[in-house]
């Protein structure tokens, strides 16, 4: 299995389930950071919810990408 970014074609059919799951991953964590808001040690609540925010920033900014992924996916070649 190769992994391309760049390259879209038919054997590249797990990128798209791998940014999808980046895309969940990211956003789940991002609202749990969120909404529980964890403090430990050196890290306040603060710094949790920014973080948060960042994560949640990160998946969305992949949304568009894997949008363009699943309509331009050539499998005829």
């Amino acid at each position: 299995m190769k992994f391309s970014l760049f390259k879209n074609d038919k054997s590249t059919y797990w990128d798209e389930i791998i940014l999808c799951l980046m895309i969940a991953i990211s956003v789940l964590l991002g609202t749990m950071l969120i909404v529980f808001k964890p403090s430990i040690w050196l890290i306040s609540k603060e710094i949790s919810v920014v973080t948060g925010v960042m994560l949640i920033l990160f998946g969305v900014m992949f949304i568009p990408g894997t949008i363009y992924r699943f309509f331009d996916n050539n499998h005829k070649k």
